[in-house]
């Protein structure tokens, strides 16, 4: 029995409107490591020319790759969005009102609403090192008559690459724990990036699940010093069973209730 069984079912629209009410809310945060399946391009800004750069970033002493967490954020919406299918509210518009705007937050101008999240993610910073690989590939043209393809250049993030993942929900409840993991393990197998339909899965492996605000980082897991053979994923380990066994889920249990939330979308009650 962990603590994830003592949430309530689902959490009230009109307990999170504002910035000062989701400070009193419950946290829950998850931490995990995610894999690329397949080598993926996440551009924070568009270049000149036929390069396509993956995002970098100098942190924890290095350069390593740099993943947004809007990015993962974005594909976690769509997958809520066709799961649920809410009435008037669209990636481009949303409409502030439905469960995946009182869960991801929404800004809708027509009304003049604004949710604020409840999901707050950190950017994916890489455990390995950045690495520039440039490939060279051609675009095929739209036109079936023409007859030359256009070349141009990535430098791409390879499969196998490790990022830590770290998820905190605000008022967190066991429903939105369904809808969040079942939503990141949907958008895994689609992919993320650029041509996510052609490349950018990714698996999940969740390590722990702690009742608080966890304080723990991508950078204080990257500056820390690892013995040889150590991973992300061990550290990740030994800082759950630093906390308070009341205070957190991991292990096989915590795996287990993982798969149970990440295979379907629970019936919303009512």
């Amino acid at each position: 029995m962990t603590f994830i069984n003592q949430l309530p079912e689902w959490t009230e629209a009109s307990q999170t409107l504002d910035r000062v009410s989701l400070l009193a809310q419950r946290v829950v945060t998850l931490g995990g490591v995610k894999r690329l399946e397949s080598e993926a391009l996440f551009v924070s800004s568009e270049g000149g020319g036929t390069l396509r750069e993956t995002a970098k970033v100098e942190f924890a002493g290095c350069e390593r790759y740099w993943w947004i967490a809007r990015k993962v954020n974005g594909i976690v919406r769509r997958v809520m969005l066709a799961g649920l299918r809410p009435d008037n509210c669209t990636v481009d518009i949303p409409c502030a009102q439905c469960e995946v705007c009182h869960l991801l937050g929404a800004l809708n101008t027509d009304q003049n609403v604004a949710v604020f999240s409840r999901v707050r993610l950190q950017d994916l910073i890489s455990v390995q090192e950045y690495v520039y690989d440039e490939k060279f590939r051609v675009r095929l043209p739209d036109d079936p008559n023409a007859k030359n393809p256009t070349p141009f250049q990535e430098v791409i993030v390879p499969p196998g690459t490790e990022f830590s993942f770290i998820v905190r929900i605000i008022g967190a409840s066991r429903r939105d724990l369904n809808l969040f993991l079942y939503a990141n393990a949907t958008a895994d197998s689609i992919g993320y990036g650029n041509y996510s339909k052609l490349r950018g899965q990714a698996t999940t492996d969740w390590v722990f699940a702690a009742d608080g605000m966890a304080h723990l980082s991508a950078y204080r897991l990257l500056n820390t010093q690892r013995t040889e053979g150590t991973s992300i994923t061990d550290q990740m380990s030994s800082f759950a069973e630093s906390l308070s066994r009341e205070k957190v889920a991991h292990g096989d249990e915590w795996r287990n209730e993982v798969k149970r939330l990440s295979e379907n979308l629970i019936t919303m009650k009512g």
